[in-house]
């Protein structure tokens, strides 16, 4: 079974080193992010690969006629953000497959998992489903339910994700191979999308509850850009925060949102919110600018 890579985060190295191990499978092209792409749990997924044409691309819609001539029977698209033509995703015979890591037809779209953080999800999906010429809108192989814990920041459901995806690979592959994997439509007129977050979406407003602000800053920590506020007309990012109910003994400016009630340490401090106080770890010492 001839079968196309294209992918190039950790879980596309987890599809391909799952394929590369398949003694029913052949693996003759893979397209992969270029060497100078910096995106988050981006990964060398060709270093180890022999006999295969790996291509560095942004674009796989440029390579369209070499995958026609190689008659793949599968391409599996891991790891990646770009979309693929109509005419690109029809050239196998048992069509295109990718993931998704939403219960589809919600949250379709992009910068889902950081979305579904902020708004205090407890529970994602990783799916499987196949390729149409719509984003995330195709016939849905499989889901495995992701727990979101109020301590997860969105490095651990990323690993999460990484360990679904394996999971579902090992599980449905066989049966997508067989001709034999499910196909379950999605209804749209059910579902959802998101729209690409943008650095005007990192901003912390501490007029909020707490509990909002801790959501912002776990959804877009590390490998993400961080969370921010401005302090002395200086970008600080927050990578880690915990909430605390009540300072005793501070006085009333020290409680107004947004104002410094302590300092622990030199990248540590306890800021006001509209509710509680948030314990924070910052990029730079604030008592510095």
């Amino acid at each position: 079974m001839k079968v196309i890579v294209i992918g190039g985060l950790t879980n596309g190295k987890i599809v391909l080193d799952y394929l590369m191990a398949n003694k029913y499978v052949y693996v003759p092209f893979v397209i992969t992010h270029p060497s100078t792409y910096r995106g988050p749990r981006c990964v060398d997924i060709h270093s180890s690969i022999s006999g295969t044409k790996v291509i560095q691309e942004l674009d796989a819609n440029r390579y369209v006629n070499t995958v026609k001539r190689i008659e793949p029977d599968l391409i599996i698209v891991a790891g990646w953000s770009g979309m693929l033509s109509k005419e690109l995703i029809n050239v196998p015979k048992l069509g295109t497959v990718g993931f998704h890591p939403s219960k589809l037809p919600k949250d379709r779209g992009r910068s889902v998992l950081a979305w579904q953080i902020e708004e205090g999800y407890t529970e994602t999906a990783l799916t499987m489903f196949y390729y149409n010429e719509l984003p995330d809108c195709g016939d849905i192989i499989a889901q495995e339910l992701i727990k979101i814990e109020v301590n997860d920041y969105v490095s651990d459901i990323m690993d999460k994700v990484d360990d679904a995806t394996y999971n579902i690979m090992r599980a449905y592959f066989p049966l997508i191979r067989n001709g034999e994997a499910p196909r379950k439509p999605q209804d749209l007129n059910d579902g959802s999308f998101r729209r690409l977050r943008t650095d005007r979406d990192s901003v912390i407003n501490w007029d909020s509850n707490a509990e909002v602000i801790y959501n912002k800053i776990r959804a877009i920590s590390r490998p993400y850009p961080g969370a921010h506020f401005f302090h002395k007309n200086k970008k600080i990012k927050v990578w880690k925060s915990a909430i605390i109910n009540g300072i005793d003994e501070l006085p009333a400016d020290k409680m107004m949102p947004g104002h410094i009630a302590r300092k622990l340490d030199e990248y540590s401090y306890v800021i006001s919110c509209r509710d509680k106080f948030l314990k924070i770890q910052t990029d730079i010492g604030l008592e510095d600018l």
